[in-house]
């Protein structure tokens, strides 16, 4: 079976390594997605264990059509009864760009018209819409003169993991936050420090990545093929169970958090005390310019401010601090920012490793990844050279 996982834009070359550490098999990177081939039993995996996945479809029809009556017809011939009872519910969602259609609106309604009727040829009844929680969710995506027709099998975004308790102002995603640590190169084998840490989730993302947890662990909603025809309810309690078994029981890295508003770490430790993850997370109101790590090497991964509600010179002020305490107190470490600001970052101070373009919904960011030395990278690498003759 074909599968198509989406993702945020900046995230997608990461999504296909996951992916094929999962199993899948013909990987092809597309534009906030990524196409894959597998069965079953892979489709549960990945909803369930992949962590820059924000939902997962099940292609059923690619085809061309030049009319109306070309979709119609395509549709039509869709057979869906495995998976769609002649009395269950579904619903249908579009997207539409450069098409003879002129909105998502008259797509949805074509196609739904075209599965009732294609039900009631051969039933002579026709399954009921559902738009709030319908058993299946189709997904139509058409672009110029071609359509893709996919069953939605995540139901809830992917992204809603089930952990947090508690609304932050300005919340990370957790896709996001989970894509911006694979981008660091943290692989959970030394600390990792976030000392802007607000509600928490690069912590926890981060606790979950090193104790290998799946990332729908906590979910407590259904995924979408729960409600399909054919949901195989063993085969998922195996796949689950299995992931379930490969987790890690214990680390000796820690994963540190702090942030100068006492509100927010008091909600994070409320939280991760009931996670079970106060073992690995350790907590602290500070503000950042007190902060050092605890040992080295460590990561630093933040997501400060991005100066919507400050003038450029505070901004501009605010991140040269933060490099400036990096270069003094996390000398050893990578150090890692995501931030919206380019030109604030001019005032940063250190020179970059490596960037990247992502997109936290639909804001376009930069990535930053930062080696921080005692010195010059110059002195270090002269030092290298001695200590090797």
């Amino acid at each position: 079976m074909k599968f198509i996982a989406k993702t945020f834009a900046g995230l997608e070359q990461m999504l296909s390594m996951e992916l094929q550490q999962a199993g899948a098999e013909d990987v092809q990177v597309l534009t906030r997605a990524v196409s894959f081939c597998g069965d079953t039993a892979l489709l549960y995996k990945v909803n369930y264990t992949c962590r820059l996945v924000l939902r997962v479809l099940l292609v059923i029809k690619e085809f061309e059509f030049k009319t109306n009556e070309d979709f119609y017809k395509s549709v039509f011939n869709i057979d869906l009864t495995d998976y769609l009872d002649k009395d269950g519910t579904f619903c249908v969602h579009s997207v539409v760009a450069d098409s003879i259609f002129y909105n998502s609106q008259y797509t949805s309604l074509l196609a739904k018209d075209a599965i009732c009727d294609s039900y009631r040829d051969r039933y002579d009844c026709r399954p009921g819409i559902d738009k709030q929680s319908p058993e299946v969710t189709i997904d139509v995506h058409v672009y110029r003169n071609t359509a893709t027709i996919s069953l939605d099998s995540s139901g809830i975004s992917l992204h809603r993991r089930g952990y947090k308790t508690t609304r932050h102002p300005a919340a990370l995603n957790e896709v996001m936050a989970a894509g911006i640590i694979a981008l660091s190169g943290w692989d959970g084998t030394c600390d990792l420090i976030d000392f802007m840490c607000g509600s928490g989730t690069i912590l926890i993302e981060a606790a979950m990545k090193a104790l290998n947890m799946p990332a729908g662990y906590y979910r407590v909603e259904n995924y979408g093929f729960m409600s399909w025809k054919n949901f195989d309810e063993k085969l998922w309690n195996d796949i689950r169970f299995q992931a379930d078994d490969a987790m890690k029981e214990f680390t000796d890295i820690k994963i540190y958090g702090s942030d100068i508003n006492y509100k927010y770490i008091r909600s994070d430790k409320e939280n991760i005390e009931q996670l079970r993850l106060d073992d690995i997370i350790v907590l602290s109101v500070e503000d950042f310019a007190d902060t050092a790590p605890a040992r080295t090497p460590a990561y630093v991964i933040v997501n400060p401010p991005y100066g919507e509600r400050l003038q450029m010179e505070e901004i501009e002020n605010f991140y040269q601090s933060i490099g400036n305490i990096l270069k003094k107190k996390y000398i050893n470490c990578m150090a890692c920012m995501l931030t919206s600001n380019r030109q604030a970052m001019r005032s940063f101070g250190l020179k970059t490793l490596r960037k990247y373009k992502v997109y936290n919904a639909e804001l376009e960011c930069c990535f930053y990844v930062y080696q921080i030395y005692s010195g010059s990278k110059k002195q270090k690498s002269e030092d290298q050279i001695m200590s090797k003759n």
